[in-house]
């Protein structure tokens, strides 16, 4: 086996020591170095990253996708100018990639230039539909009308979470949202599905507040990052009527009950959600969702997913726009605060106002005081 592919297949099974290790052999394409850049940057391994990038750009200075990624390393340094610049270079020699969109959009919100921050957005967001929207969709809309929300069955009515490991970070919103979600979803479920990872005590936690519990497991030889898919399954679960995709280090809101009621009410199958500069993905993996029983199992789903680009973190955004997106983009009811419009967005229900600066789906644990 050729050293590319042992690399690889290493990075897939979450080898990324060894993978770094034989990729570090192999630097005869341009593809081998960004792969390379990739996976150091991966490692945490940030200036490492941006070293091999820009020897990439000295070697191979008119491929556009090495200065979009050398775009994506620096913002994550925080070098918004040295981003905003290779992003500029990227599209100067032709390129039309989400990526560069993206990054570009992050990079002007952060120098608060929101104008340009929404036009890159609003770029990277139609990039994307040209990419994916045309596609055959893995699954036709039924002809009927979805069946109307029954809300005296809450075990029907699925907000669907993943969680592992033990980071304050997922366990204290998550807990939180068990104790809120009886009075703002009163209608729905909480249910959980986790690895033997999680903390068994913090489980107990969780049912007795009426949480469901689904235990997991990730198969050998499949990249951890894998495990965001999980919350997914909800989807095609015969015995789910509805399901929110929801992220446990988000708080649910007002806004989004406003929202959510919305989308039960207007007759669309599939709801998304967008309230944020950097939410330019076209389905936020933890901020849709939909009628059940209509979506394939996520086995299927990763069937038709070909890992456009470097699978990593993303897979689970990535693997909606490819696979979900071309199936739902008829018959999904979008409500968008910043790209208004895009896509067929809509404005979100003029209730639940949030706090300047706050936003459906943010990380909330900044917001809890540490105990003591």
């Amino acid at each position: 086996m050729q050293d590319r592919e042992r690399a690889r297949r290493a990075y897939e099974r979450g080898e990324l020591a060894e993978a770094i290790a034989i990729q570090q052999c192999v630097s005869d394409e341009d593809a081998d170095v960004l792969f390379l850049g990739l996976m150091l940057h991966a490692a945490r391994r940030f200036d490492d990253s941006i070293a091999v990038l820009r020897d990439g750009i000295a070697r191979f200075p008119a491929n556009p996708a090495m200065h979009e990624n050398l775009a994506v390393l620096l913002l994550s340094t925080n070098d918004t100018h040295g981003a905003i610049a290779a992003c500029l270079r990227a599209l100067a020699l032709g390129s039309d990639s989400p990526n560069v969109h993206d990054c570009l959009g992050d990079a002007y919100n952060r120098e608060g230039q929101q104008d340009r921050a929404i036009a890159a957005g609003w770029a990277a967001l139609e990039a994307k539909d040209r990419l994916f929207g045309d596609r055959t969709p893995i699954v036709a809309m039924p002809a009927d009308p979805p069946p109307p929300f029954d809300p005296t069955c809450p075990a029907e009515n699925v907000i669907s979470y993943c969680l592992w490991g033990n980071e304050p970070r997922y366990y204290v919103p998550l807990l939180e949202n068990a104790r809120i979600q009886p009075h703002l979803f009163p209608s729905w479920t909480i249910r959980l599905y986790h690895d033997a990872s999680v903390d068994t005590g913090y489980l107990t936690q969780l049912r007795t507040l009426g949480v469901d519990s689904r235990p997991m497991a990730l198969p050998p030889g499949v990249t951890p990052h894998r495990r965001l898919l999980w919350r997914f399954a909800a989807a095609a679960d015969p015995e789910v009527h509805r399901f929110l995709i929801r992220d446990a280090d988000s708080l649910l809101s007002v806004k989004e009950r406003v929202a959510v009621d919305a989308w039960l009410q207007s007759g669309y199958r599939f709801h998304a959600m967008r309230d944020w500069f950097t939410h330019t993905d076209l389905l936020l993996a933890g901020l849709w969702g939909g009628v059940g029983g209509i979506l394939p199992p996520v086995e299927s789903l990763l069937e038709h997913y070909t890992a456009w680009r470097v699978e990593n973190d993303h897979v689970d955004q990535d693997l909606l726009a490819e696979t979900v997106w071309p199936a739902i983009r008829r018959d999904v009811l979008i409500h968008d605060s910043v790209f208004t419009g895009c896509l067929g967005s809509v404005p979100f229900p003029p209730f639940g106002a949030m706090l300047p600066g706050m936003h459906i789906g943010q990380n909330a644990f900044h917001h809890f005081a540490p105990a003591g």
